[in-house]
């Protein structure tokens, strides 16, 4: 039986463009999510991986480093944006909430490189406790959109977790 895969091509409609939209849109994600369709099939983009490994500082208030990799086809993808987000729970904030630390582009290297100054306690709320950070490439016609997440490890014992942030008053 030969099958055809259908990647967000649609013929042409008789209604408006808001009707054809809609329908454009719920054909691309059936076909993402039935026909494992990827990304680049249903976008025209070129397929990416976004790699971050996991964070650590010794206090909350130390300078946190951020990394994270674009390559496509296993090699660096330069000139792209990159936006980090830290990650905690406690203080009222809904699981799986984050915070925007900010944008960097990726080097030469394929490398996006974010220091965060002051730590997590310079960028999460009191009474946070910072469980990672995450790294997203929005989507682009050239290259696809791509997330990654790590965990963020605090202190020198052997857990790694990190303590809540506390609101320090002079």
């Amino acid at each position: 039986m030969l099958t055809r895969r259908w990647c967000g091509r649609m013929p042409k409609l008789p209604q408006g463009p808001a009707s054809w939209a809609a329908l454009a849109t719920a054909g691309a994600l059936a076909c993402a999510l039935l026909t494992g369709c990827s990304q680049s099939q249903v976008y025209g983009c070129t397929g990416v991986s976004l790699a971050v490994s996991d964070a650590h500082v010794d206090k909350l208030t130390d300078d946190l480093p951020l990394t994270a990799t674009l390559t496509a086809d296993d090699r660096p993808v330069a000139g792209q944006k990159v936006n980090f987000w830290l990650y905690g729970t406690g203080s009222g904030q809904p699981s799986g909430s984050g915070v925007f630390v900010g944008t960097k582009t990726t080097g030469a290297d394929g490398v996006a490189r974010l220091t965060v100054v002051g730590g997590p306690a310079g960028a999460l709320t009191s009474g946070t406790t910072p469980t990672g950070f995450g790294a997203e490439k929005p989507q682009r016609k050239d290259y696809c959109g791509a997330n990654a997440k790590a965990e963020l490890r605090c202190g020198s014992g052997s857990s790694g977790m990190c303590p809540a942030v506390r609101l320090t008053i002079p």
